[in-house]
C-alpha cells in the first residue's frame, strides 16, 4: 500500500512539474514577443519623430518652443556616445575592433548601448542619450 501511495505521489509531482515547465515556457515566449513588439513600436516612434522634425524644420521654425522631449534631435549623436566610452578608457577609436552601437530604451531612459573589443577584452557601455552620462559599463575577458 505504501508503494502505491509513493507511485501516485511521484506521478502527481511529475505532472505538476510538467505543468510548471509549460507555464514557464509560455511566459518566456510571451515576454519575448512583448519585448520585440515594444522595440518595434519604439523604433517606429523614433522614425516618426525624425520624420516629423524634418517636416517641421522644412515648414517653419515658429514652433521651436513646442518640441517633443522624445525627439532624437535632443540626443547626443551616436559618434559622440562612442567617443565618451572611448575617452573614459583613454582609448583611440583606431585601436578598437568590432565596435557596435545602437539606440535603445533601458533604465527608464533612452540610452546608447556601445560594445567593442580592445586588448583581449570586451567592453560594454550604457550611455544616456540625452546627457552623455555613462550609466553602466562592463569589461570582460575576451
Amino acid at each position: 500500500m505504501n508503494t502505491k501511495n509513493n507511485n501516485i505521489l511521484t506521478i502527481a509531482l511529475t505532472i505538476i512539474i510538467i505543468i510548471l515547465v509549460i507555464i514557464c515556457i509560455f511566459l518566456f515566449l510571451k515576454m519575448e514577443f512583448l519585448e520585440e513588439k515594444y522595440e518595434y513600436q519604439y523604433e517606429n516612434s523614433l522614425n516618426n519623430n525624425d520624420n516629423n522634425s524634418n517636416n517641421n524644420n522644412s515648414n517653419s521654425n515658429n514652433n521651436v518652443n513646442n518640441q517633443d522631449n522624445t525627439n532624437t534631435k535632443d540626443f547626443i549623436s551616436r559618434s559622440e556616445a562612442e567617443n565618451i566610452a572611448l575617452k573614459s578608457l583613454n582609448i583611440n577609436a583606431e585601436d578598437v575592433y568590432e565596435l557596435k552601437s545602437e539606440l535603445d530604451y533601458k533604465f527608464n531612459t533612452d540610452i546608447y548601448e556601445i560594445e567593442f573589443k580592445y586588448d583581449r577584452h570586451e567592453y560594454e557601455f550604457y550611455i544616456n542619450a540625452k546627457t552623455g552620462e555613462i550609466i553602466k559599463s562592463f569589461k570582460e575577458r575576451d
